[in-house]
C-alpha cells in the first residue's frame, strides 16, 4: 500500500475520533439534565417539548455516530490493519447502538425515561468506547 493510502486512512480515522469527541461534548449538557432528573426522580417535571428537544438532539448525535460507522466501513484499509480495523468498526457499531438505546429510552410524549434502559446504555457506551479507544491506540501504534 502506498504511503498516500496510509495518510488518507490516518486522516479519516483521526476525523472520526475528533467527530466522536465533539459530538459527545455537544450532547453532554442534555445528558446531564436527563441524568440529574432521573437521580432526583423529577423526569416528569421536564415538559414534553423539552424532552422532545432532547430526544431529537440525541437522535441527531446518534445519526452522526452512525455516519462515522459508515466512514469506517467505506475506508480503504491498509492490509496490515484489516483485522484491527474490523475490530474498530465492530466496537464503534456497539457504541452507536448503545447511543441509540439511550435515545430510545426517552418517551417524550409520556414525559418518561426508561431508567433501566438508560442506565444499561450508559454501561454499554462506556464499554464500547473503551474498545474503540483501545483499538484506535493499537492502530495508531502500528502506523
Amino acid at each position: 500500500m502506498k504511503r498516500n493510502d496510509y495518510a488518507t486512512y490516518t486522516k479519516v480515522l483521526t476525523d472520526v475520533i475528533d467527530s466522536t469527541t465533539k459530538n459527545g461534548e455537544d450532547l453532554n449538557d442534555d445528558y446531564e439534565l436527563i441524568k440529574k432528573s432521573m437521580d432526583s426522580d423529577s423526569v416528569a417535571q421536564l415538559d414534553t417539548d423539552e424532552l422532545s428537544r432532547i430526544k431529537k438532539h440525541f437522535q441527531d448525535g446518534t445519526d452522526r455516530y452512525q455516519e462515522n460507522v459508515n466512514k469506517l466501513q467505506n475506508l480503504k484499509v491498509p492490509v496490515k490493519l484489516m483485522g484491527k480495523n474490523t475490530q474498530l468498526i465492530n466496537a464503534y457499531k456497539e457504541y452507536a447502538q448503545a447511543c441509540q438505546d439511550m435515545t430510545d429510552s426517552i418517551d417524550a410524549s409520556n414525559q418518561k425515561v426508561d431508567v433501566a434502559k438508560f442506565q444499561q446504555s450508559e454501561k454499554d457506551q462506556e464499554a464500547a468506547i473503551g474498545k474503540v479507544s483501545n483499538t484506535t491506540g493499537r492502530i495508531m501504534n502500528s502506523l
